[in-house]
């Protein structure tokens, strides 16, 4: 490999195509959740709106029934009045007597329900002035005949003034009714106009809700038919028609080439079904994995399988991670052998490198395949390759020993011939896991980081 292309230890891998990391499309559940709230939202203000109508009509009726109450009980009063004038029996005082307690406690009721409307006040004060005149007038009358001066009493009667302020107690008394009743009914119009307005809004979010569920389902359906031909990180960027991706771009990433050795004759050991079981397991071990330390699974091969650090977008510790993924993987082997399930000692050989490739999507949408090619690849392949020879599980090219640093294992120099199929020379390692140094064979020289 050519010095040039060697990543520098702890150096960014910026990609030469970068592209928005951020989806173009709103989140479905987001936006489902966004509009129920709306749709709540609107029917709590229809809600509201509706018990305001009812409380301006209870309101009204209130108004009406209090006046009402108010006018009886000063006719009472005056009914009471005459009779005791005409008669001079003390038993028509009583009715006298109790409808000006009656008047009393109705006014009182009023101030009540008018404490917020000026206009009811202002007209519920000349009310009051108008029933104390005539509370007034009934009462000398009767304080006249009692002491005995009846004809004055009947005077006072007969010049009509007491008549004329029933008049205006009455008169006053509808004009608050029909005034409470007109506001009322601007009330109920206002109310009804801004409740078929909440209720059309409502209706509409509940077709917009039914439209984006659909919308939503065939995005779902979408996405799965991709999760089916393409790395899942991946499914969000091309469904959001990120161009980049179907386009293809140049960028750093780091290779690892995992294979497992002598699957034939472990094939041959196990019947079909035992043998779909064992490769199952074996593929969910590198999966697993990969997500564990941020790996992308680009395909299986048979029983090999090819993963990229450095998806959906290249990071600084792309090859320490492809490096810690290396050794999990093979310790989680040796911890599988050791459970003896698989009835078949299993072996692999992983190669890394790390340099620019070319990734990107290929195909139409019924059989997209994501694809990651360049000379990166190539080593990588070749380095898993020469675990054979070399006898050990891992190697790594210079390029990823530089830019991984420590990463807590030991570097051992294999060799610096040129890898099987290849001309340019280039030193290659053997990655081991720092707590086995003292295991490494005593004739290889040990470098570390």
């Amino acid at each position: 490999m050519a010095a040039g292309s060697a990543m520098k230890p702890g150096a960014a891998i910026e990609p030469a195509a970068r592209f928005d990391t951020r989806s173009r499309a709103l989140n479905p559940i987001v936006v489902g959740f966004a509009v129920i709230l709306a749709m709540l939202a609107v029917a709590a203000g229809a809600f509201t709106y509706q018990q305001r109508g009812t409380e301006a009509v209870r309101h009204a009726l209130a108004v009406d029934g209090v006046l009402s109450r108010v006018l009886s009980a000063v006719q009472d009063a005056e009914t009471g009045q005459r009779g005791y004038l005409l008669t001079g029996d003390e038993e028509f005082l009583r009715p006298f007597r109790e409808g000006r307690i009656k008047v009393n406690r109705e006014v009182t009721k009023l101030h009540d329900l008018m404490s917020e409307d000026d206009a009811q006040r202002q007209e519920l004060d000349r009310l009051i002035r108008l029933i104390r005149s005539k509370l007034d007038e009934l009462g000398a009358t009767v304080d006249l005949h009692r002491s005995g001066d009846i004809a004055t009493s009947h005077t006072m009667v007969q010049q009509g003034g007491g008549r004329h302020l029933m008049d205006e107690i009455r008169t006053i008394v509808q004009a608050m009714v029909d005034r409470e009743s007109a506001t009322m009914e601007r009330r109920q119009a206002t109310l009804s106009k801004v409740a078929l307005l909440i209720w059309g809004a409502l209706a509409a979010l509940a077709v917009a809700l039914v439209v984006f569920g659909m919308t939503a389902a065939r995005e779902a359906a979408r996405r799965g038919r991709l999760a089916r031909f393409l790395p899942s990180e991946l499914v969000t960027r091309l469904a959001d028609d990120d161009d980049s991706l179907k386009n293809g771009r140049r960028q750093q990433a780091v290779i690892a080439f995992v294979d497992m050795r002598g699957s034939t004759a472990i094939a041959e050991q196990l019947d079909p079904k035992a043998l779909s079981a064992f490769l199952s397991s074996y593929r969910q071990r590198v999966m697993r994995l990969s997500r564990t330390h941020g790996g992308v699974v680009d395909k299986f091969i048979g029983d090999g399988a090819l993963l990229v650090f450095g998806l959906p977008e290249p990071r600084p510790d792309d090859a320490e991670r492809a490096v810690r993924f290396a050794c999990a993987l093979v310790d989680d082997i040796a911890a599988w052998n050791a459970e003896a399930e698989h009835g078949a000692f299993v072996r692999i050989g992983i190669g890394l490198h790390g340099g620019e490739v070319f990734s990107g999507i290929i195909g139409e949408e019924a059989r997209y395949e994501f694809t990651v090619l360049g000379d990166t690849v190539n080593v990588a392949a070749r380095l898993e390759q020469a675990t054979k020879a070399a006898g050990v599980p891992v190697l790594a090219s210079e390029a990823v020993r530089r830019a991984a640093g420590q990463a807590g294992v030991t570097w051992r120099e294999v060799s610096r011939e040129p890898l099987r199929g290849r001309r340019e020379a280039m030193p290659f390692y053997a990655v081991e896991p720092a707590r086995s140094v003292a295991a490494a064979p005593t004739t290889a020289e040990s470098i570390t980081a």
